[in-house]
């Protein structure tokens, strides 16, 4: 699967290899990148691209941090029409849904997703690109947009901010940017915050300009419509490290029954088991990877209650337990 990523914040990426005085021409040439395709936030990378072009600055900076760099530039307004969709919303909530809703119609290979348990709403960002390289710089990046938007549309911030990637060995320009201090090696790149907030008004919202813009959102593609393979992978994405996975959740999320989610998966040569399967092996070995969490833990979160149940399924997927994968990296 190869996805696509809009440009949008990506654009930011130029400026900031020039305030760390290094050449973006060069560092994008250096990542096979054409440099004209950064000016314009509407056009296409795949996040191949993505992967080398970040993985290329990290190098040339030796700036661990680089993808929080270009995403504590970028708002709503980095997003286009959907930015504006999002201004226009009446509630944080429903500004927030705006993103997760229409997010698929630029982007194929990352899910933005809003979930409530237990009175506290995560707004996350999630990639289901196999092996993809600097992983952890786009999440970053992306929690660090969502973090600027939630500013600019309600006026709050979050009571806290998660991330699974490995705690970084200066943690400070984290601190300063998000004023506290992240929750490394989480089982998600999340914000979290209290679910009241979502009722939160958007200051200066236009009712009118909004009908117009729904109008326009909808007439959008600038990727092929997912089937509903792609959906489905989207929302078990979102959602692997929540109790709502069964056949039944993701069928009401997709406003179907579920013998006909069913059988519609069985036309395309797949099942629901099969795509659940997937996002666990998936959200798996980015945790494995990424984070310094217990096998255990990474276990429970993906909804194993027996260690040893994990275990056999990593071991049925990989070919390795999960410390023998882990080791080997």
């Amino acid at each position: 699967m190869e996805g696509q990523q809009r440009v949008g914040p990506l654009a930011e990426v130029p400026q900031v290899l020039r305030d760390l005085g290094n050449d973006p021409t060069k560092v994008m040439a250096d990542a096979g990148i054409d440099a004209g395709i950064l000016r314009n936030p509407d056009n296409m990378l795949s996040f191949t691209e993505v992967g080398r072009l970040l993985s290329a600055c990290v190098t040339a900076t030796a700036c661990p941090h680089f993808g929080l760099l270009v995403g504590q530039r970028s708002a709503t307004a980095s997003l286009g029409l959907v930015g504006r969709l999002m201004r226009n919303a009446p509630t944080l909530q429903a500004a927030i849904l705006d993103l997760c809703t229409h997010q698929h119609r630029y982007v194929r290979g990352s899910v933005v997703y809003l979930v409530t348990q237990d009175e506290i709403a995560f707004w996350g960002y999630a990639i289901h690109i196999p092996g993809m390289r600097a992983i952890e710089q786009v999440c970053d990046g992306a929690i660090a947009v969502g973090f600027n938007m939630m500013k600019e549309l309600a006026g709050v911030l979050p009571a806290d901010v998660l991330t699974c990637r490995h705690a970084p060995s200066d943690s400070a320009p984290y601190r300063r940017f998000f004023g506290m201090t992240p929750r490394f090696d989480a089982e998600q790149h999340a914000l979290a915050f209290p679910a009241h907030l979502l009722a939160r008004p958007v200051g200066g919202a236009d009712p009118e300009l909004r009908r117009i813009l729904e109008r326009s959102v909808a007439e959008y593609w600038a990727v092929r419509q997912p089937g509903i393979v792609d959906q489905v992978i989207r929302v078990l994405r979102a959602r692997v490290i929540f109790p709502d996975t069964s056949l039944e959740d993701v069928a009401e999320h997709l406003l179907m029954h579920p013998r006909t989610l069913n059988r519609r998966l069985q036309s395309e040569g797949t099942s629901f088991r099969e795509l659940l399967s997937r996002a666990r092996f998936e959200v798996a070995r980015q945790l494995l990877a990424g984070t310094k969490m217990e096998v255990t833990d990474i276990g429970l979160a993906l909804g194993y209650a027996d260690p040893s149940g994990f275990t056999h399924a990593f071991q049925r997927w990989s070919g390795a337990a999960p410390s023998e994968w882990r080791a080997r990296l």
